[in-house]
C-alpha cells in the first residue's frame, strides 16, 4: 500500500482527534521517529489495518466509520491535494476525479513496487451524464474507503452526491456496487483561483510534463543528473531548475503512477535514488 496512505491516515487522526489520542496510537502501535512512514514508501496492507483496529480500541469508533471518515479526508486534505496535482489538474469534477483515480490506480500497478491499489470498475449511466456504477472487488473488502471517497471527491468540487450500495461484498456478493449520481455544483472551488494561480499552475504542469519527457525508460537517473538534464534545455525559469522544485515535480508524476524510482530499494537515500519513466501499458 503506497505511503500516502499512511502519511495522511496519520493527519486525519490528528484531525478528526487531537495530538494526545496520535500519541497513545503510535505508542500502541509501536511508532517513533525512526520508524513513521514516509509518502514515498511503500507497506504491507496489514500496517493499516492494525492502525485502524488500534484506533477503534482507543476511541470506540466503529471501524466502518473511521475508515469511511479517511476516505473523505484522503480527498479533501492538503497533502493529498499537493502530491497528487498532476492527476488535479485535469479534474472538474466529482465523477472526473473517481474515472481519474480508476486509471491512476491501473497506471500504478505497472510501477515495480509491488503496488496493487483498487482498480474498480464502472458502468456509464447514458440518460444522467453526472450518474455511474462503480463496481468495487477488491480482496481487502475496504469499501466504506471507497464511499467517503466518492464523497470527498463531490465536496472538492462544490458537489452533492447521492450513493446508493445495491450490493456488498461482505454480505456474500461478489463486488459492491455502487450507484453515484452527483448533483450540479454550487459553489465551484477552481472560480475563486486569481489569474496568478492559474498561470502558476498551468506553468508547474508544463515542467511537470517537461520533467517527464527528460526521464530515461530505463536505468534511471538521480536528482542531480536530472537538475543537469533541465538546465540544459531553454525556457525553464531559474525557479523550476531547482532541486526542490525538481523533486516536487517528480512527486506529482509519482503518485500518478508515471515515475518510478528505488525510494524501496536497499541501501537508497536521496542522493543517489534513481528516477525514470514507467511504463504506460501491461507488459
Amino acid at each position: 500500500m503506497h505511503g500516502l496512505i499512511f502519511v495522511t491516515w496519520e493527519k486525519y487522526l490528528v484531525n478528526r482527534f487531537n495530538t494526545a489520542l496520535f500519541n497513545a496510537y503510535r505508542a500502541k502501535i509501536g511508532e517513533n521517529t525512526t520508524n513513521a512512514p514516509l509518502a514515498s514508501k511503500v507497506y504491507d496492507d496489514a500496517m493499516l489495518l492494525a492502525g485502524v483496529a488500534a484506533v477503534h480500541e482507543l476511541t470506540h469508533v466503529p471501524v466502518d466509520t473511521l475508515l469511511r471518515e479517511y476516505g473523505h479526508y484522503f480527498l479533501t486534505n492538503g497533502l493529498t491535494s499537493s502530491r497528487c496535482s498532476y492527476l488535479l489538474t485535469q479534474v472538474h469534477s466529482g465523477r472526473d476525479l473517481l474515472l481519474v483515480m480508476r486509471d491512476a490506480h491501473a497506471q500504478m500497478r505497472r510501477v515495480p513496487d509491488g503496488l496493487t491499489p483498487p482498480v474498480f470498475g464502472y458502468e456509464a449511466v447514458f440518460e444522467h451524464s453526472n450518474s455511474l456504477t462503480l463496481i468495487y472487488d477488491s480482496s481487502r473488502q475496504l469499501c466504506p474507503v471507497l464511499w467517503g471517497a466518492i464523497e470527498g471527491a463531490a465536496e472538492r468540487y462544490g458537489q452533492q452526491v447521492r450513493i446508493h450500495e445495491k450490493t456488498c461484498m461482505r454480505q456474500g456478493y461478489d463486488a459492491c456496487r455502487f450507484d453515484v449520481t452527483f448533483l450540479p455544483a454550487k459553489n465551484i472551488p477552481n472560480a475563486h483561483e486569481t489569474p496568478e494561480q492559474i498561470a502558476r499552475r498551468k506553468q508547474q504542469q508544463q515542467v511537470d510534463n517537461l520533467v517527464l519527457s527528460l526521464l530515461p525508460s530505463q536505468q534511471g537517473v538521480t536528482l542531480t543528473q536530472l537538475q543537469g538534464l533541465l538546465q540544459m534545455q531553454g525556457q525553464v525559469p531559474a525557479t523550476h531548475q531547482r532541486l526542490s522544485r525538481i523533486l516536487e515535480s517528480l512527486q506529482h508524476l509519482s503518485h500518478a503512477g508515471l515515475v518510478a524510482h528505488t525510494a524501496n530499494q536497499p541501501g537508497d537515500t536521496l542522493t543517489n535514488r534513481k528516477y525514470w519513466r514507467a511504463p504506460t501499458f501491461d507488459l
